[in-house]
């Protein structure tokens, strides 16, 4: 027996009720019975002219792949897009999206988190006009029929029945869809046509025969900022970041691995530089007040778990990793960690210290990552 929808045979995992199976691994999108019939019903709408406008233009990189997308398409290729942290990867599929809209195709932009599709819903809606767009998330389902859709990776069971022509994945390599069988089998479930998956930090084990496509730089065209890693004991790393922040005089992120380590070090820090020190976790309040104190400078310092790795941008922000031989401070968030400096064209360049008290193999595979995107020529 096997599950029609994750293709679970554990038949620990396989429930009988009323003298049928039903699959227990994929049961929080309700239940799919073994023997039930599965059939798609692939909607199609009327060709109609899309637009979309930006109010600036792409850069000739982001310009190349995104017609290379496009002709991907138009040839039933999957492709991956393999984009630095800050270098718009999010604009390049507009003109991808436009060419499936005008055919009648029905398109899916997904991403795991749910802050991340409010901020990415309004950004197509702004580009795109005279166009109907759905919005999905948990506890909220607007336009939900509609032919452009834009939802969290957990809403996806809603359309296995229906499909997508285009699918478009932001953020693949975070939680909860990386590394998680249940929802990427739902993913190829709705895709009925083609799909696009978009990362910072694409290996080579995630790759399957798709095409990949890299921009290995920013639009302001500067290197990544290279982490430098320094060999400390604990006992010494608090001392050693209030140095730093009463040096720098900066904005700064102090990224921490676990939520116990948020409060306490940010008294630390806030006695030793008598700077203004916040914390930022999953189990704190007002973190967008305190996110948006630190961009506006109204505090100096934020001390966060890895939260804050993706997704953010703060003009001249600095970066330290405390604890960096954490096994939390793998080699794809470390990279994420990092390309939350030199974002914006005013302040291209800044600064990335790992602290740790060992040389990890996570570590060196971010440097050794990040300098080889820099000396790509692509």
């Amino acid at each position: 027996m096997e599950c029609p929808r994750c293709h679970n045979q554990n038949v620990k995992r396989l429930y009988k009720l009323h003298g049928k199976y039903y699959c227990r691994q994929c049961i929080a999108f309700h239940r799919v019975w073994v023997d039930e019939p599965y059939t798609q019903d692939h909607t199609r709408f009327p060709p109609q002219k899309v637009r979309y406008s930006l109010d600036f233009e792409l850069s000739k990189s982001q310009q190349d792949i995104s017609r290379q997308l496009v002709y991907n398409y138009q040839n039933h290729y999957h492709s991956l897009v393999l984009a630095v942290c800050g270098s718009g990867k999010t604009e390049i599929v507009f003109e991808l999206i436009q060419y499936a809209l005008q055919r009648g195709d029905r398109v899916c932009f997904c991403i795991p988190r749910k802050e991340l599709v409010k901020e990415l819903y309004q950004r197509i809606k702004e580009a795109f006009h005279q166009i109907d767009i759905g919005l999905v998330y948990g506890g909220h389902i607007e336009n939900i029929n509609a032919q452009l859709i834009v939802c969290t990776m957990h809403q996806l069971y809603r359309f296995e029945k229906s499909g997508f022509h285009l699918m478009i994945a932001d953020e693949v390599d975070a939680f909860p869809f990386y590394g998680n069988p249940v929802l990427q089998q739902i993913f190829m479930r709705c895709c009925i046509g083609n799909y696009v998956k978009l990362s910072a930090t694409f290996v080579k084990e995630d790759i399957d025969g798709e095409e990949l496509l890299i921009m290995n730089r920013r639009y302001h065209g500067y290197d990544l900022p290279v982490p430098q890693l320094i060999i400390c004991p604990h006992c010494l790393q608090v001392l050693l970041i209030s140095f730093l922040l009463k040096k720098w005089k900066k904005k700064v992120i102090v990224f921490v691995p676990l939520v116990q380590d948020v409060d306490k070090l940010a008294c630390q820090l806030q006695s030793y530089t008598h700077l203004r020190v916040r914390g930022v976790s999953s189990t704190h309040k007002h973190n967008q007040d305190n996110l948006m104190a630190l961009k506006n400078g109204d505090i100096d310092v934020i001390v966060s778990t890895t939260l804050l790795e993706r997704g953010i941008t703060i003009e001249d922000v600095q970066v330290i990793v405390y604890h960096g031989e954490h096994d939390l401070f793998d080699r794809r968030t470390l990279i994420q960690i990092a390309g939350r400096v030199g974002r914006k064209i005013s302040h291209p360049q800044g600064h990335v210290y790992i602290l740790s008290n060992e040389h990890t193999s996570s570590i060196r595979q971010c440097i050794h990552t990040i300098k080889d995107l820099n000396q790509m020529s692509v």
